[in-house]
């Protein structure tokens, strides 16, 4: 019999586990070309990984559900999340040049190392080191902003190369500061993509996707600000001083 703090835990991993009911989904959508409603599941499975990792942490899995290996689980689901399923998106809504294979193999190659490195995650630190592989949201504004073939795919082979760069990006549930804003902007970003995606085409959908794009310029740039302020910190508050 299982005490209260295990069941807990192992529904923590089940419901980390749950991402793969909108991958099925979002697999179903795309091979019958209902590509909004496959953005739509691509959208709840970043929900679910935003949020798994605190409710691990606060329930203690490590512990109270030893019997699953939490971090293993958690990058085979992300994989195919992050990974296989926005590329599956792009094969069929044709969104590459050709040689397709080729690119796709490449995003693959370099995301499946990107995730087994294992300065992948600094968790103590709060960053990702390279591109954190975020396909799904590429994804997304690149078909929703119906940007040429060739546009997407010199974007898609540049960030698979960034992959292997030790840029850092945050791990926004792992941060010690700045935390609750990110989880606050996050959340009005992922309400605004969803609200896009139930317009149709036109002045008002694309005001909003612009709108928010504000974030995910803001986590880049804060990313690229407190990881120069990680690693010089003597630097960072020379410059502070001068201000």
């Amino acid at each position: 019999m299982l005490s209260r703090s295990s069941f807990n835990g192992y529904l923590v991993h089940i419901y980390t586990a749950s991402t793969l009911i909108f991958v099925a989904l979002g697999i179903q959508w795309i091979l019958s070309g209902q590509f909004r409603l496959a953005l739509i599941a691509m959208i709840i499975t970043i929900l679910i990984d935003a949020t798994d990792g605190m409710l691990a942490r606060h329930f203690r899995v490590k512990e109270t559900a030893a019997g699953v290996d939490g971090a293993l689980l958690d990058n085979i689901v992300d994989f195919l999340s992050y990974v296989l399923l926005p590329m599956l998106f792009m094969i069929q809504a044709k969104m590459l040049i050709a040689p397709v294979t080729v690119w796709l193999s490449l995003v693959m190659f370099a995301s499946a190392f990107g995730f087994s490195k294992t300065t992948a995650k600094l968790a103590d630190k709060g960053f990702f080191e390279g591109f954190p592989s975020y396909w799904n949201i590429l994804v997304f504004y690149l078909y929703l902003f119906q940007t040429p073939a060739a546009f997407n795919t010199g974007l898609l082979a540049l960030l698979a190369c960034l992959v292997f760069v030790p840029l850092r990006f945050l791990y926004i549930s792992r941060l010690k500061r700045w935390r609750t804003l990110h989880f606050s902007l996050g959340a009005l970003w992922g309400a605004l993509c969803l609200i896009s995606l139930a317009l149709e085409a036109g002045s008002l959908r694309s005001g909003l996707l612009y709108l928010s794009m504000i974030y995910v310029v803001f986590y880049t740039l804060h990313s690229l600000w407190l990881d120069f302020e990680d690693r010089f910190p003597d630097l960072h508050l020379a410059l502070l001083k001068l201000r």
